[in-house]
This record gives C-alpha cells, sequence and structure tokens, in this order.
C-alpha cells in the first residue's frame, strides 16, 4: 500500500511539473495553481489512505492477538474437558468395581444366613431329640 501512494505521488509530481512555453499566457498561474491544489489533494488523500492503513494493520494485529489467545483459552478448555472425562470414566470404573464387590458380598451374606437358617433348624431338632432322649431317660429311670 505504501508503494502504491509513493507511485501516486511521483506520478502527480511529473505531471505537476509546468512544461516550458516560449510564451506566457494568462492561464499559465490557473494551470499552475490547479495543479499545486491536485497535488495538495493527493498528498491529503495519501495522508488520509496512510492512516486508515496503520488503523487497519493496528486493528489487525490486535484481532490476531485475541484470536491467539481464544485459541489458547480453547486449548486449556479442551484440556480441561478431557481431563473431565477421564476423571469422570475412572469414577465409572470405580463405581462399577464397588458394585461387582457389594454384589458378591451381597451373595455371600445371603448363602451365610441360608446356613445360619438351616443350622438353626438343625439345632432345633436335635434340641428336640435331645428332650425325647431324656424323658426316655426320666421314665426309664423311674420306679415301676
Amino acid at each position: 500500500m505504501p508503494v502504491l501512494m509513493l507511485s501516486l505521488l511521483c506520478a502527480l509530481a511529473t505531471v505537476a511539473r509546468p512544461a516550458p512555453v516560449a510564451s506566457t499566457s494568462s492561464s499559465e498561474p490557473a494551470q499552475h495553481e490547479e495543479l499545486t491544489l491536485l497535488f495538495h489533494g493527493a498528498l491529503q488523500l495519501s495522508q488520509a489512505l496512510n492512516g486508515v492503513y496503520k488503523t487497519t494493520e493496528a486493528q489487525l494485529t490486535e484481532a490476531g492477538d485475541s484470536l491467539g489467545l481464544y485459541g489458547q483459552a480453547l486449548g486449556l478448555l479442551g484440556q480441561e474437558v478431557s481431563q473431565g472425562q477421564d476423571a469422570a470414566q475412572e469414577l465409572r470404573a470405580s463405581l462399577l468395581e464397588m458394585q461387582a464387590h457389594a454384589d458378591k458380598q451381597s451373595h455371600i451374606v445371603w448363602a451365610l444366613r441360608g446356613h445360619v437358617q438351616r443350622q438353626r433348624q438343625e439345632m432345633v431338632a436335635q434340641q428336640q431329640q435331645l428332650r425325647q432322649i431324656q424323658e426316655r431317660l426320666h421314665m426309664a429311670a423311674l420306679p415301676a
């Protein structure tokens, strides 16, 4: 862009040079004034364009920096999400392991309850047999 402005200024400068004329006429000062105004307008235009260029360049640099920061923030968020997913997966695995252990313990408790219930039934039956034996012994020991 600066090269284009410089080229434009050089072109205007070559056009703005008064051509050597043998006769001096009354229109020469008017042409010189018009060229001066044209050159001044071109200079103002180039300064305005240069200002726009610098402003745009600064805005693009700032936007690029912001975009870079947003990219870094997204990268960090992505890492956190990934870590969260990993932690959730580990929790699921731990919960499944704990559930399997609890199921195994529940089965063991169920089996033990059944065993205890059978032992109680056997004990009640044995106590009943013991009473019957004691009654027979008691009856046999009585004088007839």
